[in-house]
């Protein structure tokens, strides 16, 4: 099915220098939909004034039409007159109960200008009544009739409305498309080319021809709106550019917060292991700066069993998200949840691509480390009722019922390591392999509860390692967040003043081991770093 397109380029370039800019967009309407009858309604109320907001309108007026053939041209120059004295205009959009409220009008028309606001919100464009004269009843005011509507993309099938009779009888409508036209009112065909609505089932047979024309449609309805505001003066325009002022500030607003929602959504989704399909399909690399920790609960076969399932995972579940919530805040990432341990690294393929500043080793350990003992402190107060995660105070509520201590202890190494894609074809993450990885894993099994047992080689790197403006990731989440926002460019503090000063440590927080080993696993000398400022639990 072909038929000659009418030229929107062309509408275009005449639309805005044309005085009658309603009557070109009907003429250019009729052609592209080949319909027999097209009108146009005035969105208004008892002033019947034009350029009304859209949410005062409580009628609409048959403004103009146009038509084929003799029976159009008279509907051209005496239609509004015709529809007037049949009573067919104004449409109703309300009317008025017997208990002086309010109720929605019957009829298609009366929809499509109540619901401007769905036309945009919801993404209903046009709609569509494919075939009216079997709905027809004789006997009734309205009848229920199926219709669709479009979007701009898609059809959808809506629950049946209810069209006017005597209209659809007085212009022997065999079929009816409207829509809505911004600050005017609405467009409506009667009787278009009922081979574009030819269906098998509740599909059209000829979808694409019928989706391309009202595409055209839009685009000509949204350009003659423009141009018809232009014809608006004086209070009228200022009122009508008011109006869509404050609806782009809103709207500029709305995308602006939303913007916000997107990128925390996706700097938290990042923490706790998400990955994007670049990263899903990288090649496997080598890292040879990485940092990697473990975080284990102590004893979670004993503690398993002192809690019913249920209560059990609670717990866990909440110690768990404040892993993530933490990992995302010091800008490292969640690589796997592994029963009650946790998986945590820094790495560069996982960098945010946003930012500016470069992570060098050193402000890679300060990181996991400020991460790991943030996530001791909160579990900390979890368990004593004081975390806002658990206002009902539900985990010290099951402790103390139990008698029953729930303690981590974290395990953290630099080094080498394998990051790629690890599965099945169906199933697949981004992770770690490689011997910083496993040490980690066992200076972990070999620490001490409530600490960070590190190596000899991150002692050496944090034991000169200052925070300054060149560790710039830190400086913000550390500066910025605890109180610090007096330093200066030239400013710089060690870390580990930093680190007792940010947890509320008041002497040394390193404790020196030695001769540690755990299966294959041996180190002469390891270090151990406190985390909670009144705990003094060891082995």
């Amino acid at each position: 099915m072909k038929h000659e397109l009418p030229d929107i380029d062309k509408f275009e370039r005449i639309v805005f220098k044309k005085k009658n800019t309603l009557d070109l967009l009907l003429s250019f309407s009729l052609k592209l939909m080949q319909a027999r009858q097209v009108g146009l309604l005035l969105g208004t109320n008892k002033t019947y004034f034009k350029f009304l907001p859209p949410d005062k309108w409580d009628r609409g007026v048959m403004h103009k039409f146009n038509g084929k053939g003799f029976s159009g041209l008279i509907l051209k120059y005496f239609g509004t007159l015709i529809v007037k004295h049949k009573g067919l205009s104004p449409v109703r959009l309300y009317k008025d109960t017997q208990f002086g409220e309010k109720k929605e009008s019957d009829g298609v028309i009366s929809f499509v200008l109540r619901k401007h606001k769905d036309f945009y919100e919801k993404g209903i464009k046009i709609l569509v009544i494919d075939n009216i004269c079997d709905a027809v009843n004789d006997d009734e005011s309205y009848s229920k009739v199926p219709i669709f509507s479009y979007n701009g993309d898609m059809f959808k099938v809506l629950p049946d409305l209810k069209i006017n009779n005597a209209i659809a009888k007085q212009f022997k409508a065999k079929n009816f498309v409207s829509a809505y036209i911004p600050d005017y009112g609405a467009i409506v065909f009667n009787s278009i080319n009922e081979n574009l609505l030819q269906k098998t089932g509740e599909k059209f047979i000829h979808e694409l021809e019928l989706k391309k024309r009202l595409n055209i449609l839009i685009s000509a309805i949204e350009m003659a709106s423009l141009a018809y505001i232009g014809s608006a003066k004086g209070r009228q325009a200022a009122h009508i550019i008011w109006r869509k002022e404050k609806s782009l500030r809103n709207t500029a607003l709305q995308l602006k917060n939303k913007g916000v929602e997107l990128n925390a959504q996706k700097e938290y989704l990042r923490a706790v292991g998400a990955v994007n399909e670049k990263q899903l399909t990288m090649e496997a690399v080598n890292i040879t700066d990485g940092v990697y920790a473990f975080m284990d609960m102590v004893g979670s076969a004993t503690i398993r069993n002192k809690f019913n399932p249920r209560d059990y995972f609670f717990i866990l579940n909440l110690c768990h998200q404040i892993a993530a919530n933490n990992a995302n805040r010091y800008s490292c990432r969640i690589d796997n949840f592994i029963g009650d341990s946790v998986f945590i690294q820094n790495v560069s393929p996982f960098d945010d691509e946003k930012n500016y500043f470069s992570t060098g080793a050193h402000e890679r350990i300060m990181l996991m480390v400020f991460t790991l003992a943030s996530i001791f402190n909160e579990i900390h107060l979890l368990k004593t009722g004081q975390h806002d995660m658990d206002t009902a105070g539900r985990v010290k509520e099951l402790i103390d019922k139990t008698q029953t201590n729930i303690n981590f202890r974290a395990g953290m190494e630099i080094g080498t390591a394998l990051i790629g894609p690890l599965g099945s074809r169906k199933r697949r993450i981004v992770t770690a392999i490689g011997k910083a990885v496993d040490d980690a894993s066992r200076l972990e099994s070999s620490g001490i509860l409530e600490g960070i047992h590190i190596s000899e080689t991150i002692m050496a790197i944090l034991k000169d390692t200052c925070i300054t403006r060149d560790t710039g990731t830190i400086w913000q989440i550390i500066c910025e967040t605890n109180g610090m926002k007096g330093l200066n460019n030239s400013d710089s503090l060690s870390f580990f003043d930093c680190y007792k000063k940010v947890f509320g440590f008041g002497k040394n927080v390193i404790t020196q081991r030695t001769n540690v080993s755990y299966k294959e696993f041996s180190k002469d000398i390891t270090y151990w770093i406190k985390c909670i400022p009144d705990s003094d639990n060891r082995d």
